[in-house]
């Protein structure tokens, strides 16, 4: 897979280096010389490059990407330029990074879906959730068992529990399913609205919103998704 990491702090070139050394194509994005210097020989390509220029942002293979992480932190107002330009544009996949919840706020106003906090979420546990699509959260049991939180897959939608068959299709055990209200506001983009339900009623349809959090091997996780 091909990805993109724009700032190469702690965060972004640990997450770089990561994906890197799990054999996928990373493009690593910073505007400092010195950091290109002490990144080169851990992360596939690294560039000097300012992205809150519209002519370098633009230059990128943004289209040819799996995702682009956006990993500039501190700089608050070059994080909602890149990542506003990046919106208007033909993205499969953009991930922001904030660091206040003012920041976040602001991201999730700009319809960045995905975002991270690096005082919370390990380059480890990102890198699960680049390797899983319709990840919103992952974290790492072992090398191979991870435990996921999962938007419905397109072609599961309106779907019941029992139709799906998780744990005999996929090898994949559901934990609880978390159900979004009928009205969608910016608090359920955040995952504060959602009710819980863990007793995984197998008749009731699921719907686009909603969430599966399940436990299983990575790679049983991504069949289900892909």
């Amino acid at each position: 897979m091909k990805y993109i990491v724009i700032g190469l702090g702690f965060f972004g070139s640990s997450l770089a280096a990561k994906l890197t050394s799990l054999g996928h194509e990373v493009i690593g994005i910073d505007r400092r010389m010195e950091r290109a210097d002490e990144l080169k020989d851990k992360i596939t390509n690294v560039m000097i490059m300012d992205c809150t220029k519209p002519n370098a942002l633009m230059a990128l293979p943004l289209s040819d990407v799996d995702a682009v992480i956006v990993a500039v932190g501190e700089d608050i107002g070059s994080s909602v330029l890149i990542l506003s330009m990046l919106k208007k544009q033909k993205v499969k996949r953009i991930i922001g990074r904030a660091i206040n919840p003012l920041h976040q706020n602001i991201l999730g106003e700009l319809g960045i879906e995905e975002i991270v906090h690096p005082e919370e979420d390990t380059a480890t546990e990102l890198t699960a959730m680049l390797m899983v699509r319709n990840a919103v959260n992952t974290m790492f049991v072992n090398d191979r068992i991870i435990i996921a939180e999962l938007k419905v897959p397109d072609a599961y939608v309106g779907h019941s529990l029992d139709t799906v068959n998780l744990e005999n299709r996929f090898g994949i055990r559901l934990v609880a399913v978390k159900i979004a209200p009928a009205q969608q506001s910016l608090s359920t983009l955040l995952g504060k609205e959602y009710e819980v339900d863990l007793s995984g009623d197998p008749h009731r349809p699921l719907g686009a919103k909603d969430r599966l959090i399940v436990i299983g091997r990575l790679n049983d996780i991504r069949r289900f998704v892909d």
